[in-house]
């Protein structure tokens, strides 16, 4: 196993530490299951980084990286919809945009093919990392700041989900 996808496991194996925090209920746990949470989502950048300025790429990795990221996501979005008010509705759009588009990802790996993340899912991830983050803050109600994340990265999970799907089709049609 080479370095990258060493860190990538690593924010897997972060996933349950973040967990104990969240539900431990003091403040203190609540800060450090933030800082676990924004600890494992900056190694995402950096295991990318890594992997390509070493030239590590690798499949292992390239399967292995976005299902990190969902892992992560998807127990902060539990977190946050049983302990911070988190609209139910949102964590389930984006959990079902996640679950659709690796399942899109492991077709096309297992067929022999690859489908990196685009741009714009790049700055989804980003969205949703900022708009987890903020929540996971022990805030006094929901301000503003909450709605205006919510709605971005909920936008940006649809439409990058959509964006795949499209593609996906495009191509097919023009392999056939």
């Amino acid at each position: 196993m080479n370095v990258p996808n060493a860190i990538t496991v690593g924010r897997v194996l972060l996933v349950p530490v973040f967990l104990v925090l969240a539900y431990r209920g003091t403040d203190f746990a609540s800060a450090a299951a933030l800082g676990v949470f924004l600890i494992a989502s900056a190694s995402d950048s950096l295991d990318g980084y890594l992997a390509r300025r070493a030239n590590l790429e690798s499949r292992m990795g390239a399967f292995l990286d976005p299902l990190a990221d969902k892992l992560l996501v998807f127990s902060a979005l539990f977190v946050l919809v049983d302990l911070r008010d988190f609209p139910l509705w949102a964590a389930l759009l984006i959990v079902m945009r996640e679950i659709g588009v690796q399942m899109l990802r492991s077709m096309i790996v297992n067929a022999g093919g690859t489908l990196p993340a685009s741009r714009r899912a790049k700055e989804k991830t980003v969205l949703q990392i900022a708009m987890v983050g903020w929540w996971l803050i022990p805030w006094d109600g929901i301000n503003l700041m909450h709605t205006v994340l919510l709605a971005a990265a909920v936008v940006w999970t649809l439409w990058t989900g959509a964006e795949y799907f499209v593609a996906q089709r495009k191509i097919k049609e023009v392999a056939h």
